[in-house]
């Protein structure tokens, strides 16, 4: 081999040398970066105290919320146990919301000469406030005293985990006789956490179509499913008007 072939051969090792590193770095970093990104919006940085250790946590942050985690009582400084005993409570608070919105509509308890014979036949949830008895209300907001008094022994005066409010598998009463692994049970919980947060939207929806339309919302869907007498027959070759009532 002459001198020049060997400068030439020694170049080449050189440079793919040189540039193999460069290349493993650069896919290296574009990792790390992917990796520093909220998976819920990756066009943003993920919040730092959103690490993923949470059941549920996708790093959904966009008012940084968890950037400023508050103190309350003797929860440590810097804790994020209290916003997601609260995310949990308003999820489950509107899952049974959901419930309670749906099912008047198809059972609820009969009135009588005291009450009135349609105290409880008011599907509309929001006027329905105005219509129960006094009594009602007050039972209401009894159980809830109750309930909040509860957890807030539980969880934020004590150590129990957030939404451990002593029922369930690591409760004192497990009627239904839970016993999951530890992987299973995370995912029960990443459930009641997906399902809280549908719960949140799908309540609020129905509260803001009952007050648009002053109607349930099952009384809403029963309407859509019926022919207005005034489209029964088709008024020309079709147009808009021949699908749609008046007015909208």
């Amino acid at each position: 081999m002459s001198f020049f072939s060997a400068v030439v051969v020694a170049s080449f090792v050189g440079a793919t040398a040189f540039t193999a590193p460069r290349a493993s770095s650069g896919v290296r970093s574009l990792s790390m970066v992917m990796e520093d990104r909220s998976i819920a919006l990756p066009m943003d940085r993920r919040p730092p105290n959103l690490d993923g250790s949470l059941p549920g946590d996708v790093g959904f942050d966009p008012a940084g919320f968890s950037n400023n985690p508050p103190k309350f009582w003797n929860l440590p400084e810097g804790s994020l146990k209290w916003y997601r005993e609260a995310e949990i409570m308003h999820g489950r608070v509107a899952q049974l919301a959901v419930i309670g919105i749906l099912f008047p509509s198809f059972a609820h308890f009969p009135g009588n000469a005291e009450t009135g014979a349609d105290a409880y036949a008011d599907t509309n949830p929001l006027t329905a406030l105005s219509t129960v008895p006094p009594a009602a209300l007050w039972q209401i907001a009894f159980a809830i005293f109750c309930q909040e008094t509860n957890r807030i022994n539980k969880v934020i005066l004590g150590d129990a985990d957030a939404g451990e409010h002593g029922w369930g598998q690591k409760g004192i009463w497990n009627p239904f006789n839970f016993n999951y692994t530890e992987e299973e049970y995370r995912e029960k919980q990443v459930q009641e956490i997906k399902h809280g947060r549908l719960a949140m939207f799908g309540a609020l929806g129905m509260l803001l179509q009952a007050a648009n339309s002053g109607k349930g919302v099952v009384d809403q869907l029963g309407g859509a499913f019926s022919w207005p007498e005034e489209r029964a027959v088709l008024n020309g070759m079709g147009t808009l008007g021949d699908y749609f009532p008046p007015g909208i």
